[in-house]
């Protein structure tokens, strides 16, 4: 194959970085870190509004159910990611900056204390998990292996209820989105107290912008990352 001309190569370096000036990404009813009820839509768009602003570049948000805003992201061209996504080997993003920490445990009834060390002393239990959501890599993977019996449910606030009536014994969630829907939800916050966060962590990760592949991807992810850097500054 012939190589390029150098002067091929010049533009093609010089298309590539060429600034985005406006920001389409995808994300999720995820309260209190993402949502259209929330003041700004919430902590995360928030932050990304406000760093992004700095550097003049707009920002438009498209709420949707989890499973769509990734599958959106990857075929709608103008949509350069989704967020917020925990990092994965397996994925193919272009991941951003750290835009927070995401505290991942377990929810139980208070009436049943959980004690447990590893995720082995899990596997008498029925889980509730969020369908299309990811976990920690060592849970995913206990579940994959038939490690962990889970049970999908469409949203955070539905898995805390069939935790509360009993349909499930414990429930994967944020400890700062379970707080919210215990105070938020009418139906969730009079039993408030029959609920509990689990102290033993499966996780602390972090939260990112996820880049899908485009021809945009690696310079609206610098972009972010240096308007993320002098905005926290």
């Amino acid at each position: 194959m012939r190589a390029l001309p150098y002067s091929s190569w010049i533009f093609a370096l010089w298309l590539s970085a060429i600034p985005v000036s406006a920001f389409e990404l995808n994300s999720l009813e995820w309260p209190p870190y993402t949502g259209t009820e929330l003041p700004e839509h919430g902590q995360l768009p928030s932050l990304l509004r406000g760093a992004l602003a700095q550097q003049d570049i707009a920002l438009s948000i498209r709420f949707l159910p989890w499973n769509r805003a990734v599958k959106a992201a990857n075929t709608k061209a103008e949509t350069l990611g989704y967020f917020p996504e925990y990092r994965a080997p397996d994925l193919p993003c272009a991941y951003s900056d750290s835009l927070g920490t995401s505290r991942l445990g377990l929810a139980h009834r208070s009436s049943e204390p959980l004690d447990w060390q590893q995720l082995t002393d899990l596997a008498p239990y029925r889980i509730g998990v969020v369908s299309g959501y990811r976990n920690t890599p060592a849970f995913d993977q206990a579940v994959a292996h038939g490690v962990l019996q889970v049970e999908q449910a469409t949203s955070d606030q539905l898995n805390l209820l069939k935790l509360l009536h009993g349909r499930v014994d414990l429930v994967v969630i944020d400890q700062a989105v379970m707080q919210y829907w215990l105070e938020a939800s009418e139906e969730l916050g009079d039993s408030a107290e029959q609920l509990a966060f689990s102290p033993r962590l499966l996780g602390e990760l972090t939260l990112h912008v996820c880049f899908v592949e485009g021809p945009d991807a690696e310079q609206a992810r610098r972009q972010l990352n240096q308007a993320l850097r002098e905005f926290k500054r």
